[in-house]
C-alpha cells in the first residue's frame, strides 16, 4: 500500500476551526496557585503568542486562543501580561522565567488524565516546583 507524504506547509498551517470553550477546565485552572507568585485566587490567563512546537498557533484575525493554553495568573500579573510593559507577551513570560506553552500542556494533560482531586494535587506540585526563584 502506498503512503502519501504531506507537504511541510500543510503540516504547519493554521487550524481552520476554533476549539470549543471548556468551562470545567477553566474552573480547574482557577483552583490552582499563580504560576509566577504561587498565590491563590487566580484568573485563567490565555497565552496568546504562537509556538507551533507546542501546538499553539496564537490568535489570528477573528480567532481566540484555545482554552488548552490557559495558565493560572494572579489578577495583577494577568493585567501586566496584557499591558505591554514588558514589551511583547513573550517577553513577559521570559522575564518571569516561565515556559507557558509547556506548562499549559502539562496542566491540560493532568486535567484529562486524572480525577479532579489528583489532578489538582499534581498540578499544584508542578507549579510550586517551577516557581521562579
Amino acid at each position: 500500500m502506498a503512503s502519501r507524504i504531506v507537504p511541510q506547509s500543510t503540516v504547519l498551517s493554521f487550524p481552520k476551526t476554533r476549539a470549543p470553550k471548556k468551562a470545567d477546565y477553566l474552573r480547574f485552572i482557577r483552583l490552582l496557585p499563580c504560576c509566577i507568585s504561587g498565590v491563590m485566587g487566580v484568573e485563567a490567563a490565555h497565552v496568546s503568542y504562537a509556538d507551533p512546537w507546542y501546538g499553539s498557533y496564537g490568535r489570528g484575525k477573528g480567532s481566540k486562543v484555545s482554552d488548552r493554553f490557559a495558565v493560572p495568573l494572579s489578577s495583577g500579573l494577568h493585567a501586566l501580561q496584557h499591558s505591554g510593559k514588558h514589551g511583547s507577551e513573550q517577553s513577559f513570560w521570559t522575564d518571569h522565567g516561565v515556559q507557558p506553552h509547556c506548562l499549559a500542556n502539562t496542566l491540560f494533560g493532568l486535567f484529562h488524565d486524572y480525577d479532579e482531586m489528583d489532578a489538582l494535587q499534581f498540578a499544584t506540585a508542578r507549579i510550586m516546583q517551577g516557581l521562579p526563584k
